[in-house]
């Protein structure tokens, strides 16, 4: 459980199961998710996930086929809350946002460009709300961490999990706007992944406009996304 809890730490308060915090920046994941629409490779993400002693940060880049980019970095306090959001598009057009707590809820500060005067959008949502961002698909793996940390313990036999889903209220900056997503755990399941057998943990994860199978490998790392309805599968390179 020690192991498991280590990687929840970066959106939930669980400093109890760490033995000791590190002065410098750990690394929790980095690597880089191949991003394909029906087979064709569109994309690729690469992030890095670090858990320091105040807190926790995760950025990420994607660099799409057609030559545009996106940038995003997120810093969280070592309770799970936003410190600040933001994200950046260099290409097609230059463009910016970032969310920040503003008394009990969450601003977001929006630019479209270097001659365009910015403008605020509230989101009355908590600083714990947690942020799952178009196109990042390292978000949906802190998502998976963060159920994981609510309801889920590892056994002798595999993984328990609640039966019952999980609902978050979560912010997707560029769209300005928020929905439920529900998370649950499906079991244990072997999939295909560069040529070999791997045995994964499988989430369901449902939004508004999608059904996802994530598959997480031992060490609760997200190996490979799956959107069957849009042809869309992100693996891990």
């Amino acid at each position: 459980m020690k192991s498991t809890v280590t990687c929840f730490v970066i959106v939930m308060t669980i400093t109890f199961a760490l033995e000791a915090k590190a002065p410098s920046p750990q690394i929790v994941d980095s690597g880089s998710f191949g991003v394909f629409v029906n087979g064709r490779r569109v994309a690729t993400e690469t992030f890095k996930i670090e858990q320091r002693a105040s807190g926790s940060t995760a950025k990420s880049e994607l660099k799409v086929e057609d030559g545009s980019m996106q940038r995003s970095e997120m810093e969280l306090t070592d309770r799970g809350e936003i410190v600040r959001y933001g994200w950046q598009q260099e290409k097609p057009t230059k463009a910016e946002l970032s969310v920040v707590p503003k008394d009990e809820f969450l601003s977001e500060v929006i630019s479209t460009g270097p001659n365009q005067k910015s403008f605020n959008v509230p989101h009355l949502m908590p600083h714990s709300t947690p942020i799952l961002d178009d196109n990042f698909f390292m978000h949906r793996e802190i998502l998976i961490w963060r159920y994981l940390a609510m309801g889920c313990r590892s056994k002798p036999e595999g993984l328990s999990c609640n039966p019952a889903p999980q609902q978050f209220g979560v912010l997707i900056p560029t769209q300005h706007a928020s929905e439920i997503v529900t998370v649950d755990f499906k079991g244990k399941e072997k999939i295909s992944l560069k040529g070999k057998d791997v045995e994964c943990s499988s989430f369901r994860l449902h939004t508004d406009d999608n059904n996802f199978l994530v598959y997480m490998d031992d060490q609760k790392k997200v190996v490979r996304i799956v959107a069957s309805t849009s042809g869309l599968e992100v693996v891990r390179d």
